[in-house]
């Protein structure tokens, strides 16, 4: 158990490393208090320092239940769920007054270790399923190997207190007369202590993968995907038109002026009309469509299996409302203008993307001749 409880020090360690280092994820502060407050009540009860079977029963329970109470309160955080601390709060007094209860006020060691095992129990059958029930494609395995371990966790001290209350023998602290209870026990200690920190650990990393891969394909300023992020979009519909037929469409926007805009008002109110149409694009309810920025004022729209006029209709759409969102900055009159240049074509086995992408770059210079703000399509 001595070993256990250092093994979990540990990982507290660690995981307090990683919360002072990656502070945007939530969660892993209480994991590291989880960790700490095991491993503390573990290396003390191991060698069984303390003489005196009430203190030691305090400096066990208290932090071992308070410490499973923290790490489904970090659970909770890490899965996005409300109300965290009131949680971690409920289970702390539960654990207090339960131990005070039974050690000090009416001693009696069987109602203890049930009492305790039942919290112990509730803990990580919530940890488990918040784990199990979060929706984390990237991450899923590993959310549910967590998800299993937390549920054997919950068995074993359910199984523990069981066997403790249904006891015929009389039960000291430890329960030194339930060799089986006893080994039930340290093996739920072992999962959490072994198996439970380091898949926290690894989902802590995953999640911080995820991060830097959603920097990498997301454009911070508009939230709208990049070229690289963009590819894997078009990949997809490629593989689909291949295998089923299908129709692909690429639309190509220009902010009409963006350099003077810049010139006039300054590239704060430039950013600003680049986050709206951000904001138009994520907004316009298409769901066959997947935009991206292309580069600096250019943004591009890829449309999946729609109709030469159903593209026009959405960047007729797209169009207007960018009109309106400029001209709700106040500082712009009636608002910015845009124009579009759009390119359809059937997928077959000849088909060649960037050759699509520069028929839409050619209708957008002519709507850019014809006069910009307007709509210029592919015959």
């Amino acid at each position: 158990m001595t070993a256990l409880g250092l093994a979990a020090l540990t990982a507290s360690a660690m995981f307090i490393a990683l919360a002072i280092f990656a502070r945007q994820i939530p969660g892993v502060r209480y994991w590291a208090a989880g960790a700490l407050a095991v491993g503390f009540a573990t290396v003390l009860d191991g060698p069984r320092l303390i003489a005196d079977w009430r203190l030691a029963s305090l400096m066990f329970n208290i932090p071992f239940t308070t410490g499973q109470a923290f790490i489904l309160a970090g659970t909770m955080q890490f899965c996005n769920r409300p109300h965290a601390h009131r949680v971690l709060r409920v289970f702390a007094v539960l654990a207090v007054v339960l131990t005070v209860m039974f050690t000090y006020i009416t001693p009696d060691d069987k109602w203890r270790i049930w009492s305790l095992c039942c919290c112990q129990g509730a803990a990580n059958l919530a940890t488990a399923y918040l784990l199990f029930r979060y929706p984390d494609p990237f991450s899923r395995p590993v959310f549910i190997a967590s998800s299993i371990v937390a549920l054997l966790q919950a068995l074993a001290a359910l199984a523990q207190g069981v066997l403790v209350s249904l006891s015929a023998v009389s039960i000291t602290y430890a329960s030194p007369q339930l060799p089986v209870a006893n080994m039930i026990s340290w093996g739920g200690a072992m999962l959490n202590i072994i198996a439970g920190n380091w898949l926290m650990f690894l989902l802590i990393m995953l999640r911080l993968v995820a991060d830097l891969r959603v920097v990498a394909e997301r454009d911070v300023l508009t939230g709208l995907l990049n070229r690289r992020g963009l590819r894997p979009h078009i990949d997809a519909i490629l593989r689909r038109g291949e295998a089923h037929g299908g129709a692909i469409g690429i639309m190509i926007l220009d902010i009409d002026h963006f350099k003077q805009i810049n010139d006039t008002h300054g590239h704060e109110v430039g950013d600003k009309v680049l986050t709206v149409m951000g904001e138009v694009l994520l907004k316009m309810g298409f769901p066959s469509a997947t935009p991206c920025r292309w580069g600096g004022e250019e943004f591009c729209i890829v449309v999946e299996g729609q109709s030469r006029d159903y593209m026009v209709q959405m960047a007729e759409h797209i169009r207007k409302s960018f009109q309106q969102g400029t001209a709700e900055l106040g500082v712009l009159g009636s608002g910015r203008t845009v124009s579009v240049g759009i390119g359809r074509s059937f997928i077959d086995a000849q088909f060649d993307v960037s050759s699509l992408i520069s028929v839409a770059d050619a209708q957008l210079y002519l709507a850019k001749l014809a006069g910009r703000d307007r709509v210029a399509v592919a015959e």
